[in-house]
């Protein structure tokens, strides 16, 4: 009797309300158990040993050793403070869960809920946009050129690729630079912000370019760092940065 009470405490069930014992699809429930390993970090220490009946309960025996971490786990993927694996494992059961209509809990052997899985009950963060906004671009032309009118011209800058639009005149004028110089370009781009509360540039239409004074971008970094600077021969540039703004003399 006192071995069964302490393999009590360390049960654990995780309840999908989705399905049943007798409805869960086997390789529905495997993709469950997948990200959930990966959720807790311990799968080695975890030990599926019942599917209960009611909701589709997963009952978990788990190693003394293991508790603790998994108690620490659980909390850190509530908080939303838990390792990126983690919270990437946990984001894509929650996104099972409102595909197959469901909620999930992850219960310890107290009864408390340590993981509460909203699924179909998740509260989609707003999408805004599309909308349109002027802005400028600096980049080097990658890709000029295509059947249609306007014509696709991709800017490699600093921040990465920009898929671009041109009329074929301003297209043909911007296609003797490709590869070699920087490029200013004004426009209209068409953004959206996602739920991710990234920013999104869907398009972005050239309506006027201009060269940089001739200047290839690689040419401009070199230029920049041959700038003579005092603050290059000081051991700790950032320090003495940092004391100029701070009204300091280090």
């Amino acid at each position: 009797m006192a071995e069964k009470r302490k393999k009590d405490l360390r049960k654990y069930r995780l309840k999908i309300d989705a399905y049943s014992r007798e409805t869960m699809p086997l390789g529905r429930l495997a993709e469950y158990l997948a990200e959930f390993a990966v959720m807790l970090g311990e799968d080695k220490s975890i030990h599926l040993i019942e599917i209960e009946d009611g909701s589709c309960v997963s009952v978990m025996l788990v190693e003394p050793e293991a508790e603790p971490k998994i108690l620490e786990r659980a909390d850190a993927i509530e908080r939303k403070e838990a390792p990126p694996e983690a919270m990437r494992a946990a984001a894509n059961f929650d996104e099972k869960l409102r595909k197959d209509n469901g909620k999930a809990e992850f219960v310890g052997p107290t009864g408390s809920n340590l993981i509460i899985f909203p699924g179909r009950e998740r509260v989609e963060p707003l999408t805004y946009g599309p909308f349109n906004q002027p802005g400028v671009l600096i980049g080097i032309p990658i890709l000029v050129g295509g059947k249609n009118d306007p014509v696709p011209v991709h800017l490699e800058g600093k921040d990465g690729t920009f898929d671009c639009l041109a009329r074929r005149d301003i297209a043909r004028e911007i296609a003797p630079h490709l590869f070699n110089d920087v490029i200013r370009v004004e426009g209209v781009g068409r953004w959206a912000r996602r739920p991710t509360g990234e920013w999104e540039m869907l398009k972005f239409t050239i309506k006027y370019f201009k060269p940089l004074a001739d200047v290839t971008l690689r040419n401009a970094i070199k230029r920049l760092r041959a700038i003579p600077a005092d603050w290059k021969e000081k051991d700790d540039p950032l320090g003495e940065i940092m004391n100029i703004r701070q009204g300091t003399d280090g």
